[in-house]
């Protein structure tokens, strides 16, 4: 009986990894769709950006081949069976999903799976590649903080092949606000032709009580340099903290303090008192009747 119920089940993997097997056939009037992102470098990195989040660890590293040992193999971006399908199918595929393949229809725009498509297309010898992987370089960033006008002031450099330093131009920069649990990020912006940014800090950005803000900036990818962290800048609107809590106090005069939580203070408090009144009345009596057969 226990050999005919495996036959059995291995025989319904066996016909489910068939049909999985299969070719993934996308619907005629989707396969010609043509993607409304243009293909250039930025929707090309935020693709790139996308993959990393959503896709590696299923695809794995492009051009590696060490996706995950599924049935069937979700195939490497470079691959051939990859790049076999038009921009129309690969959005379809993205949105829909199929077996282990989940959708994304509600979890990535459309905008963001258009530029999933740009990034997969990046590996296409049709077009021109325009994410290379090229070792980082060394480079070096300086930022400060103009608090009377609330921007971030940015200058970086690059080395040169001599080991010079030279201003680096059109290098994106990311600014963020350090929380206590990671780098909140605030916003981006690029380096003009004299190596330098500016980037105001949005008016809604909470800081401390104080409105004090650590800002970390950062050199975008392709460079090795330690981001700059300024501590304690006035660039945020100070945070709203309860009186009750600000002042330390939990039991005062304090008209914050709930009455609920006063009564249940004070209930637990008498309770505490009756139990150890009542150890100690009982303790009095075992020693009275000792005392007494004494």
């Amino acid at each position: 009986m226990i050999k005919k119920i495996n036959l059995i089940v291995v025989a319904i993997l066996f016909i489910a990894q068939q049909g999985m097997a299969q070719e993934w056939i996308v619907p005629e009037d989707q396969k010609a769709t043509q993607n409304p992102s243009e293909y250039n470098l930025n929707n090309v990195k935020k693709g790139k950006d996308l993959f990393l989040l959503n896709c590696k660890s299923c695809h794995g590293d492009a051009g590696k081949n060490n996706g995950l040992p599924l049935v069937p193999p979700p195939p490497d971006v470079t691959s051939d069976a990859m790049q076999a399908n038009t921009e129309g199918e690969l959005f379809y595929k993205i949105t829909h999903g199929r077996g282990g393949m989940p959708q994304f229809s509600s979890t990535i725009s459309e905008d963001d799976r258009w530029r999933l498509v740009n990034y997969i297309r990046n590996y296409n010898s049709a077009n021109e590649p325009l994410l290379v992987e090229a070792p980082p370089k060394k480079a070096k960033l300086l930022a400060s903080v103009n608090e009377t006008e609330n921007k971030v002031e940015i200058f970086a450099e690059v080395e040169t092949q001599d080991g010079k330093y030279a201003v680096l131009a059109d290098a994106p920069v990311s600014i963020s606000a350090k929380k206590a649990f990671g780098d909140l990020p605030i916003g981006d912006v690029l380096t003009n032709k004299e190596g330098r940014a500016e980037y105001t800090i949005p008016q809604h950005l909470i800081g401390d009580e104080q409105g004090l803000v650590t800002v970390v900036v950062r050199l975008g990818e392709g460079f090795v340099t330690e981001p700059v962290i300024l501590d304690a800048a006035k660039v945020g609107q100070p945070k709203e903290v309860p009186q009750l809590i600000r002042k330390e106090v939990l039991w005062s005069t304090n008209e914050n303090v709930q009455t609920w939580l006063l009564l249940s203070y004070l209930g637990a408090v008498g309770g505490a008192w009756l139990a150890i009144a009542y150890v100690v009345f009982q303790i009095f009596k075992i020693w009275r009747v000792g005392k007494q057969e004494d």
